[in-house]
């Protein structure tokens, strides 16, 4: 599995996202881009991700396309334990299958409570772009940044009962500088197709191949 690929996207957001057709948009955009190169990383709970893993079936994708890692909760654990698990769960996801950009729809990400909140902050400390997207309108959204203020590194951030951060001198959830707030390239109205890789490297290797040698005519 190649996991360096730039057509790794992981989808996460909101158990109650209402609008599933911005999902769908948004990856079809992303198929135009990449083609059979495309892979989706979801977990099909509910909401945003639920979508994401319709559109993935509806377009018959491959296992090694559709990466699904849903977790099922036992009803009786207690509410702190189901947080670790997803926390747990997050980070198996993002080292595992090396998301390249990670879309997030959600219309009240709150920063340091809840799973979608914890999957972020995961993915900022690897590096991992984040894409928000607020709202029913697919060219709507902006980039996070990491919060301004120091949090523990513990990869299992939430808990049962989060306590409140330090109010930042910054907004904790900040849009990338000017150059870089324009909607990623693949998500794009009219992104333009990634050309075959084999194209450039047959036409480089023809351009360097020996002329054959020439034959004799027969007497």
């Amino acid at each position: 599995m190649n996991t360096n690929a730039a057509s790794r996207l992981l989808i996460c957001g909101s158990r109650q996202w209402p609008w599933p057709d911005t999902v769908t948009a948004l990856l079809d955009r992303a198929a135009t881009r990449y083609g059979d190169d495309l892979v989706i990383i979801e977990g099909a709970p509910t909401g945003a991700t639920r979508a994401a893993h319709h559109w993935c079936l509806d377009h018959d994708l491959p296992h090694w396309r559709h990466r699904c890692h849903p977790l099922t909760h036992t009803s009786t654990a207690p509410r702190a334990r189901r947080h670790w698990r997803e926390a747990e769960h997050h980070q198996r996801i993002l080292r595992d299958e090396g998301p390249r950009l990670a879309l997030v729809f959600h219309h009240h990400l709150t920063p340091g409570s809840g799973s979608t909140a914890n999957l972020c902050h995961q993915a900022m400390n690897a590096g991992i772009p984040i894409w928000l997207i607020p709202t029913a309108d697919p060219d709507q959204g902006r980039w996070l940044a990491p919060p301004q203020h120091h949090q523990d590194n513990d990869p299992h951030a939430i808990t049962s009962d989060p306590q409140p951060l330090p109010e930042p001198s910054v907004p904790r959830t900040l849009p990338c500088p000017t150059e870089h707030s324009h909607l990623p390239e693949l998500l794009s109205r009219d992104p333009e197709p990634v050309p075959p890789a084999t194209s450039e490297a047959a036409t480089s290797a023809s351009s360097h191949d020996p002329a054959p040698p020439a034959t004799e005519e027969p007497r």
